[in-house]
């Protein structure tokens, strides 16, 4: 008790003033437990400190509860580059199957129907399944070496989801990732795979790859990002859970088979 009033005296913090520090405090934490814009496990936590403040003690009051407060934020960045990840030959392949099948390309879309926010455009596996098949088999041996490296945990994949994607002059993507909705929850690990013609005719159309923080489900990207040049005859693996975007890509000839062109996609895993 007088080491109590001691600290008091010296903090010049009188029971009067003391006391409409804690109401005042009380009334920050009560509106933020109404703001239906702050996360349910926050509002669980900011509850908790509210009853621990009036001196309940959670859990012998509520024995049969299992009190779990928010973990700390999971965040991602890494990625697993490879180059000459085909032969020649393989690698020369990808790019005759795009430039064969140049009018079956279609414009590409974003699952939230966003305008503006991307422009390439895109080839179905549908249209080359001998290639895709080959590509599968190779992305899914070298899986086990991939998840090690991302320090992520071994999974079934149940479906390997791959298209051709061609980015000529202007082309980009904004920022996003492949995991975000409903139909895309269960996308595990993407992939990119980049060719071109050569000598490269195309500037810019780097992958930017931001560091993100998951907080309740929920993906932030940070300021701080990596960028990842689109190396021919190279392939990126990183958690579908991050954030990134294809920067702009600059190029002056008309030539379809002048673009940046990758092969993309997404290992699956089973529902949750």
């Amino acid at each position: 008790m007088n080491g109590d009033r001691l600290n008091r005296k010296s903090l010049n913090v009188t029971p009067l003033r003391l006391q409409g520090l804690v109401d005042r405090s009380i009334d920050v934490l009560e509106s933020l437990l109404q703001d239906r814009e702050v996360s349910p496990l926050d509002r669980a936590a900011i509850a908790l400190k509210i009853l621990e403040a009036t001196g309940v003690n959670v859990r012998q009051t509520l024995p049969s509860v299992n009190v779990n407060l928010p973990n700390s934020p999971l965040v991602l960045g890494g990625y697993v580059q490879m180059e000459n990840f085909l032969s020649p030959s393989e690698n020369k392949q990808a790019l005759e199957i795009a430039i064969a099948s140049a009018d079956q390309f279609v414009a590409s879309t974003t699952t939230t129907g966003a305008v503006n926010y991307r422009e390439s455009s895109i080839l179905y596996a549908t249209k080359f399944p001998e290639y895709y098949q080959f590509m599968k088999h190779r992305i899914l041996e070298t899986l086990p070496q991939v998840l090690s490296q991302l320090k992520h945990p071994p999974f079934t994949v149940t479906e390997v989801e791959m298209q051709l994607t061609a980015h000529h002059n202007g082309g980009y993507y904004k920022i996003h990732n492949d995991s975000s909705s409903a139909k895309t929850k269960t996308r595990t690990i993407t992939y990119v795979y980049y060719f071109y013609d050569q000598p490269k005719a195309f500037t810019g159309g780097q992958l930017r790859l931001y560091e993100t923080e998951l907080r309740n489900g929920v993906a932030y990207n940070k300021e701080t990002f990596k960028t990842i040049e689109p190396i021919n005859n190279s392939i990126v693996f990183f958690d579908s859970r991050c954030k990134h975007e294809v920067m702009p890509v600059s190029c002056d000839s008309p030539n379809f088979k002048d673009g940046r062109f990758t092969l993309n996609g997404w290992l699956r895993r089973a529902e949750d």
